[in-house]
């Protein structure tokens, strides 16, 4: 999928603005087509970008592959230990009426800006001490 450069900019803001307030780290990955289970494919991504490698183990990664309309998100076990599975449904679900509308870019700002608020709860930002561990540039597959 090529996104256009306003398309990039929107994502990049959106996980700038959900960084801002926590020291967690938010990522998106584009593909064009996953042919098997996202799940599994957003799994093998999230460690391909060494998001189980950051401090507080608190990365979160938003996977859609939109051709195939498929898509998940992964949660560090950090993250995933203070939320819960129910906050992950929450925001597949959240993003799945944005998706089925072909809003896709809403979906996505939609559910970084929702992983933001969460991490910002449980992971708050650290002044100073704190550093962007990951790129928040767009990633492709």
């Amino acid at each position: 999928m090529t996104l256009s450069p306003d398309q990039e900019q929107r994502i990049v803001a959106a996980i700038e603005a959900a960084e801002f307030v926590t020291s967690g780290e938010v990522r998106v990955h584009l593909n064009d087509t996953c042919k098997g289970d996202a799940l599994k494919d957003a799994e093998k991504v999230f460690k391909r970008l060494r998001m189980d490698q950051t401090a507080e183990r608190n990365g979160i990664l938003f996977y859609l592959a939109l051709e195939s309309h498929k898509f998940a998100v992964v949660g560090d076990l950090g993250i995933h230990a203070s939320v819960g599975q129910s906050f992950w449904d929450g925001i597949r679900d959240r993003m799945v009426t944005e998706l089925k509308e072909g809003r896709w870019l809403e979906a996505i700002e939609l559910g970084v800006a929702e992983a933001g608020r969460a991490l910002a709860q449980y992971f708050p930002h650290q002044g100073n001490r704190d550093r962007n561990e990951l790129s928040n540039e767009v990633s492709r597959g």
